[in-house]
Parts: structure tokens; sequence; C-alpha cells
């Protein structure tokens, strides 16, 4: 005669005590809640919470009999609607899973793996951009406003006055052109507020590289924008060691000027 222990049941799904609960129940066929926890050698209170839960999975049924309550066994096969029902769950939450884990990666963090953040698209990239207005320290810029300054020009402009309103200070290593100088004399020229929180410092353009954006370090991130045509993109690191050696070779440039 075939036997059915609780581990055979326990390997298909159910906790042990929802196990032992529905062995005893499929061997009386129903019962009272004392008669199925006793049977199961449970409390009564641990059956009848078990119970209730077997009839949500379809595997059990409730019915009266007088002012008692009974328990019926459902038919076998009730079980296996309930574990397809469980894996379509399953199927289900793991896609949920796969769009969600791109932000949990996001969340978390360890001093071996730096933290990124990833944004296309102007609105995007200037979401990321406007991060700087967090900073607790000084911002350490470089950028070439070509092909920059046409796209951003307002963002830059606002971005710039409301740093300066919090009082955030920036050193700026700018590549030299014309788009550059007249952005620049645009959006300082008499603004003395803006002035003694932001400083420059030139860099002869050099034709034989190509670069359109701006990078960003302060604290323990770096922000990048690259908004060349076929770009436009910016993403957000944040790594105290990576940004560290940016600083020094910021500092270092800088000294150099």
């Amino acid at each position: 005669m075939p036997t059915v222990t609780l581990e055979n049941l326990k390997k298909i799904g159910l906790q042990s005590n929802e196990a032992a609960i529905y062995l005893a129940l499929l061997e009386l066929g129903r019962g009272t809640v004392t008669e199925i926890s006793h049977k199961s050698a449970l409390n009564r209170t641990t059956g009848y919470d078990i119970l209730e839960r077997l009839c949500l999975y379809g595997v059990a049924a409730r019915a009266t009999s007088g002012k008692k309550k009974i328990y019926l066994a459902e038919p076998p096969t009730r079980l296996k609607q309930f574990l397809e029902n469980k894996a379509r769950v399953a199927e289900r939450r793991l896609e949920d899973y796969k769009t969600l884990l791109p932000d949990l990666q996001t969340l978390y963090k360890t001093e071996l793996k730096p933290a990124i953040k990833f944004a296309e698209g102007k609105t995007g990239m200037e979401k990321i951009y406007n991060d700087v207005l967090e900073a607790k320290s000084i911002v350490y810029s470089m950028l070439n406003l070509k092909n920059y300054a046409e796209i951003f020009d307002e963002v830059g402009a606002k971005q710039s006055a409301e740093r300066a309103r919090r009082g955030i200070k920036e050193k700026v290593l700018s590549i030299k052109n014309d788009t550059a100088l007249a952005w620049y004399q645009k959006t300082y020229s008499g603004k003395k507020k803006l002035q003694a929180f932001t400083e420059y410092r030139w860099i002869e353009e050099k034709k034989e590289y190509s670069t359109a954006g701006e990078i960003n370090i302060f604290d323990d991130k770096v922000i990048v924008v690259l908004s060349k045509s076929d770009e436009n993109v910016a993403f957000e690191i944040q790594s105290q060691t990576f940004a560290d050696f940016l600083k020094i070779l910021f500092e270092r440039a800088w000294g150099s000027k």
C-alpha cells in the first residue's frame, strides 16, 4: 500500500505543519479542528490557523454540522492546482524582480562596489546633473561647453545660480573656445555672488580630442554629462575611492595653470 510522508509533502512546497494537517485531513476525510489537530499531533490553535490556510489554498473545504465547524479534504488534484497557481505567482514575481533589479542595485552599497546611476535624454540627464546641488564640499568641474552650452544653456545657468545661493563653491577647468567664453560672459558677467562662488581657469583647446559635456567631482560622487549628439547620456558614480583619485588629478591640473 503506497504511503505519503510529511517529507514528501514538504518537498512539493508545503510547510511542515501544513503537511501534517493536510495528511491528517486526507486520512480522516473530514473532521473538526480538534479531531484533525489531535491526529496531526498539533495544538488546536495551530490546527485551526492551518486549516483556514488550506481552505484558501483550495485543498480543504469548510462546512457546518449543527453548531460544529467541519473541515473536509478536497480531491488531491486540487493540490496540483494550488502548486500550479503558486508557480505562476512566482513567475510574475520574478518578472517584477527583474524590473526592480536596476533600482535595487543602485540602492545597494558596499565599500567595495560603487553605486551607479544612469540616464538618457535631457530630462534624465538634468536630474542627475542637479545632484551637484546636494554637495557638501567644493565641486571640481571639467567641461567643454561646445555642443553642451547650446543644449543645457538655461539648465546650466539655473544650476549655477542655485548653487551660489546654497553657498556651494565650484572650481572649473574649462576648455577655451568661443562658445565657452560667450557662455561665461552671459552667465557670470556683473554677477558678484556667482563669481564669489565660482572660479574658472581655462585650458587651451586641442583639436585632436573630441569632447562635449561636463564632469563634476564632489564628496564621494562623480557626475558625468556627455552631450554630443550621438551620446546624450549622464551617469553618476558614488565611490569615495574613485572620487578621491579624480580630486588628486584635478588639484594637480588646477595647480599647474
